[in-house]
């Protein structure tokens, strides 16, 4: 899987010190061994169509990371890093390209 593959690759940049980027590597981590351990099995759940798009743009860990942040504190404004690292994440994969979108 390309996204799995991609969180594998990480470069330190200095968001591995957020506390919320240490518990969304782990969640992946621990998701991603639940993949393997259930692969083949036919009662396996369909993963959601969100988290598989957010697979795909192989930045799944920055954005649970900005989402267990906002959940946490309630307020995106104590999310600045959290919300860089994964815009940053989303550009060095060329996810505006795969998506169309325009920067405006």
């Amino acid at each position: 899987m390309e996204g799995a593959i991609e969180q594998d690759k990480i470069v330190m940049t200095g968001k591995e010190n957020s506390k919320y980027y240490k518990e969304a590597l782990e969640v992946y981590k621990e998701e991603q061994k639940e993949k393997a351990q259930s692969a083949g099995q036919d009662d396996q759940d369909e993963e959601e169509e969100w988290d598989e798009r957010i697979e795909k743009s192989g930045c799944f860990v920055e954005n649970m990371a900005l989402q267990l942040c906002h959940a946490d504190t309630g307020d995106w404004r104590q999310c600045l890093g959290e919300m860089q690292s994964f815009k940053d994440c989303w550009n060095k994969n060329g996810n505006n390209e795969r998506v169309n979108t325009v920067d405006v």
